[in-house]
């Protein structure tokens, strides 16, 4: 029992340690375990190992968590959706300074370039940041058209559904291609 108990322990301890540090992590724990076990009991020096297991493990996790790339990911497309609200501000106050309606298909037709733009760089900084970009604008749209009171045109909400999403992709998809030679 207490056998399985350390192998538990240890398995998880290494799942929250990086690839580098994995190996002399578990194995000096495992060293010392036994070195405890043979001076005292198997008992003691098990939860010495749970002690040390869990005081590590939280350290070891945010180590992990800030080196992960995601976290970059993430922090890319979230500045990236910023500016697409930046855009978006100025867009419609530039359209509503012309004295036009404020759910405007123009808005819209604007928009796109806009934010396929704002897609390709985001890519470019971020592989993947450009699709987590359309994946959070659908998510926004989606929480906004549920929980919102506001009248809005069907039109309207159906456009907001496809123009982002589907522009921060294509931007993301531009980035992918790369120009083919003569």
């Amino acid at each position: 029992m207490r056998l399985r108990a350390l192998h538990v322990a240890m398995w998880v301890l290494s799942r929250f340690a990086t690839d580098v540090e994995r190996e002399s992590i578990v194995g000096d724990l495992t060293e010392e375990y036994s070195l405890r076990a043979n001076a005292a009991s198997s008992a003691t020096a098990l939860k010495w190992v749970l002690q040390q297991v869990c005081a590590s493990a939280t350290p070891l996790l945010w180590t992990r968590l800030t080196r992960a790339a995601w976290m970059a990911t993430f922090g890319v497309a979230v500045l990236a959706y910023i500016a697409v609200g930046v855009v978006e501000l100025l867009v419609n106050w530039a359209i509503s300074s012309a004295g036009t309606s404020t759910y405007n298909l123009l808005g819209l037709l604007v928009m796109f370039p806009l934010v396929v733009l704002v897609g390709y760089f985001a890519a470019r900084f971020r592989r993947r940041s450009a699709a987590l970009l359309g994946t959070m604008m659908l998510l926004v749209v989606t929480a906004m058209t549920l929980w919102s009171s506001e009248s809005v045109p069907l039109g309207y909400r159906i456009a907001f559904f496809l123009v982002g999403p589907a522009a921060a992709f294509t931007g993301g998809a531009l980035r992918s291609l790369r120009p083919t030679g003569p």
